[in-house]
């Protein structure tokens, strides 16, 4: 760099000179130095705002292409929703022996697997026998015939694909040969008016592939369309709302007059896009709502749907009606937080768990395994983990025995983690990840504890998540709803399947006998020949069960 005076312009200056350029170099050194720490200060800024951002786009990524399993402490892990076959699949692994059956004459060792009763349950349409034949029936030492001593028995199972069978009605009409008058006999009301094909099996099964395995009407019409059925996504959806609003919407209220009732209940709400709504662009996002039953309540299990436009605090309060007077347990959204004093609102550990998670998995990136092990966000989780542990223990107890065991268990546990997390509370960065799970949890305490007071209560809102799943998993299928009359036809269907499922019926089997029975009561069916018909009933036929409940 070139001096700014030579040494001939120094030597010429006066001393008062001197001094005025030794004051201006001064003030630019202290600009400079200014600048310079600005700048240093806006560049630790922006290395925040990229490690948030980092963190952010780290957690964007699990939630996209991540796995969905939540572990809580070591070992402990809850089941991928998705992927199950490439998370289950073992080449090395033998298929279950259903039956078996081995000559009197040895013995040979049970193997493991599934039991005599796994095929009980279907017919016998074809027996394959292999016998001797010809010179194979005689022995080949002495000549003498084969005697049958016993039997073995192994049982394969075939897929037959669905098939159509058409039912034809006949009416005789009779007349009177003497005055002509004419009769003729009683007919079964038609499902659906107007000379439909509709019948319930044939509309129990189009809810049943859409409601329960998640496959929209229009990949329906090209199955149908490949047995040489053209039936299309007009007329189901017709006699989806059609029948939803006839006959199952009855039933549906039957079983909220039911659910006001519990003393113990869950909430929640997705998102659907309902493009029909007037006075609203097609984008909008609306809302379905989910309450069920506590599984520990003691109530029928059951889960309803409500679909609303909006997300707002009012649409709870309209649902419950006044009626409801008991626990509520929900996730912190502040929505269920102003319903009536006669409702206490319980929380979700689930929720608070998942953001310590998310501040773990956005570490996961800079940290080695050991070095995670001693974060705030992996000992929050470990903590949470053994209260889950506590729970599975005590699932099967009684309420009076769960209360005792998380007294004895449980509380020291809780009473733990909050303390710690307040140590820490005027400490963390609330823009931060950790700081946000530690914050969320604090705000959440008074209704996280409350599930200590009452055996009754469940530890988080999962089985609201559970229950709303085969609605969000639906949802990518179908993606959105034309209608209000559709979104209000699928939150009753979804309703019956849903709560039919929890009850451990066949969906299918029991969609089918209710729109029958149904249909023969009349357009005002009375409330004991709907009580026979609710999912819990004990009049069900019990070939409607499945072994498997769930």
């Amino acid at each position: 760099m070139e001096p700014f005076f030579t040494e001939e312009q120094l030597n010429g200056m006066s001393r008062e000179n001197l001094i005025e350029l030794m004051k201006l170099m001064k003030e630019q050194s202290a600009k400079k130095d200014t600048e310079i720490q600005l700048l240093k200060d806006k560049q630790k800024e922006l290395e925040f705002m990229n490690a948030m951002l980092s963190d952010r786009l780290a957690l964007a990524r699990r939630k996209q292409f991540g796995s969905s399993s939540e572990k809580y402490a070591e070992g402990y892990e809850q089941m991928d929703l998705f992927n199950e076959a490439e998370a289950s699949a073992d080449p090395e692994a033998g298929e279950p022996t259903f039956e078996e059956v081995h000559p009197s004459s040895y013995k040979r060792k049970k193997r493991t697997g599934k039991k005599e009763e796994d095929l009980s349950g279907f017919e016998v349409t074809e027996t394959i026998e292999y016998k001797l034949a010809g010179e194979d029936r005689y022995c080949p030492e002495c000549g003498k015939k084969y005697k049958i001593v016993t039997k073995e028995t192994v049982k394969r199972l075939k897929f037959v694909p669905a098939k159509f069978e058409v039912v034809e009605e006949v009416t005789y009409v009779y007349s009177c040969p003497e005055c002509g008058f004419m009769k003729r006999p009683e007919k079964t009301p038609p499902l659906v008016s107007g000379g439909s094909i509709a019948t319930p099996s044939l509309v129990a099964g189009i809810m049943n592939a859409k409601y329960v395995n998640g496959m929209p009407l229009a990949r329906q019409e090209r199955e149908f369309a490949r047995y040489n059925l053209n039936l299309s996504t007009k007329t189901m959806a017709n006699w989806i709302i059609g029948c939803a609003n006839r006959y199952l919407k009855p039933l549906y209220d039957r079983m909220k007059e039911e659910f006001l009732k519990s003393r113990y209940i869950h909430c929640d709400e997705t998102r659907i896009q309902v493009i029909g709504e007037p006075d609203q662009k097609g984008t909008t996002q609306n809302w379905m709502w989910v309450y069920l039953t506590d599984e520990y309540s003691e109530s029928p299990r059951m889960a309803l749907f409500d679909y609303e436009r909006t997300r707002a605090g009012y649409h709870p309060v309209k649902f419950l009606d006044g009626r409801f007077h008991g626990y509520l347990t929900c996730d912190g959204y502040q929505a269920y937080h102003g319903l009536d004093d006669s409702i206490t609102v319980t929380g979700c550990f689930t929720h608070a768990r998942r953001r310590f998670d998310a501040a773990l998995t956005a570490l996961k990136k800079d940290f080695t395994r050991e070095q995670l092990k001693e974060t705030v966000a992996y000992n929050a989780m470990t903590r949470i983990g053994i209260l889950y542990k506590v729970e599975e223990l005590i699932r099967n107890k009684t309420p009076e025995e769960r209360y005792e065991e998380r007294q004895k268990q449980s509380r020291p546990v809780v009473d733990a983690l909050f303390e710690w997390l307040h140590s820490m509370e005027d400490s963390v960065d609330r823009s931060s990840l950790i700081g946000d799970a530690i914050l969320y949890t604090l705000n959440q305490e008074p209704y996280l504890r409350r599930y200590l007071d009452d055996g009754h209560l469940s530890i988080d809102n999962n089985s609201a998540e559970r229950a709303i799943k085969n609605f969000a998993v639906g949802r990518r299928n179908w993606l959105f709803a034309k209608s209000i009359r559709g979104a209000d036809a699928s939150a009753v269907v979804y309703s019956i399947t849903e709560t039919a499922l929890l009850n451990g019926l066949k969906p299918y089997v029991y969609l089918t006998y209710v729109l029958d029975q149904i249909r023969q009561m009349g357009p005002f069916p009375k409330p004991d020949e709907l009580e026979r018909l609710l999912p819990w009933s004990d009049d069900l036929p019990e070939e409607f069960r499945t072994k498997n409940r769930g």
